[in-house]
C-alpha cells in the first residue's frame, strides 16, 4: 500500500471480530514508532502492549469512551519517559506523531485501530500508571486499540475545508 492510499483509507474502528492477533504482529506494528519525528531527537516514547483481558476491562472502567477495549486484541499503552524529555513543550507533538505512525503501520498490516486520548486527564493518567506499576518517570499518554474489523469498514466523512494561501 502506498503512503497516500494508507492516509486516505485508514479509519478509526471501534468494533472488532473475536479474532486474536499474534503478539509478534503487534510487536512489529508498535516498532514503527521508532521512525516518527521527534523534537530535538529526544525520542522519549515508551510503549507497552496490554494483552490481558482483565487489564483491558480495567481500562474500560477508567474512561467511559473506551468501550471497545474489552473486545480489542490487543491494546497499546503509549507513554513517555520524563527523564529523557529535553523539550517538554514538544512532547505531546512527538507522542501524536509516533501514534500516527503506528496507526498507519497497523493499517498497512490489515489491522484496524482507534487511538484513545488520555492526556491531559491527569487523574486517569495517574490511575493507569499505578495500575500497571509504572515507574514515576513514565507518563501514560494515550492508548491504541487493535483488532480485525467486524462488519463494514466505515466511510470517511470529510468536512468542507479550503486551503488558503497567505
Amino acid at each position: 500500500m502506498d503512503t497516500l492510499t494508507a492516509i486516505i483509507t485508514r479509519r478509526s474502528v471501534r468494533s472488532y471480530k473475536d479474532e486474536i492477533l499474534g503478539i509478534d504482529l503487534i510487536k512489529e506494528i508498535v516498532s514503527y514508532w521508532l521512525y516518527a519525528p521527534s523534537a530535538h531527537n529526544q525520542q522519549a516514547w515508551k510503549y507497552y502492549i496490554i494483552s490481558k483481558q482483565e487489564d483491558r476491562n480495567y481500562l474500560w472502567d477508567v474512561m467511559e469512551f473506551w468501550k471497545m477495549l474489552p473486545h480489542a486484541w490487543g491494546t497499546i499503552l503509549a507513554c513517555y519517559d520524563k527523564d529523557v524529555v529535553r523539550s517538554e513543550e514538544f512532547i505531546s507533538q512527538d507522542m501524536w506523531a509516533s501514534i500516527q505512525t503506528i496507526l498507519l503501520a497497523a493499517h498497512e498490516k490489515g489491522v484496524w485501530t482507534v487511538r484513545l486520548g488520555l492526556y491531559p486527564h491527569e487523574k486517569e493518567m495517574h490511575e493507569i500508571g499505578q495500575h500497571f506499576q509504572l515507574p514515576e518517570n513514565i507518563v501514560p499518554f494515550a492508548l491504541i486499540s487493535l483488532g480485525k474489523q467486524e462488519g463494514e469498514i466505515p466511510e470517511k466523512h470529510i468536512k468542507e475545508w479550503k486551503i488558503e494561501v497567505i
